[in-house]
């Protein structure tokens, strides 16, 4: 079994990949974790809060693996049967 680590995405971000950590990490769409966030930003008391916890992520957490070149074969794939 593989433990998933949280981090920030190097390939699918628009400012510090902290959405798209977070769609990576429970396996959810980017674009709806973004939505989420954006509509939560905009609930009054929850508009500081909001952003406090978004610049403290894009301060704390680790950014993750940096995407394979598509020139380049992957060792380590799998195939369907």
């Amino acid at each position: 079994m593989v433990l998933e680590t949280f981090h920030r995405s190097q390939t699918d971000k628009l400012l510090a990949g902290v959405c798209g950590g977070v769609a990576e990490y429970i396996k959810a769409p980017t674009w709806l974790v973004r939505i989420i966030w954006v509509v939560l930003t905009f609930i009054p008391y929850l508009t500081v809060p909001s952003i406090l916890i978004y610049i403290l992520m894009w301060i704390f957490v680790p950014v993750g693996p940096k995407a394979l070149d598509p020139n380049v074969v992957d060792a380590e794939f799998k195939v369907k049967e």
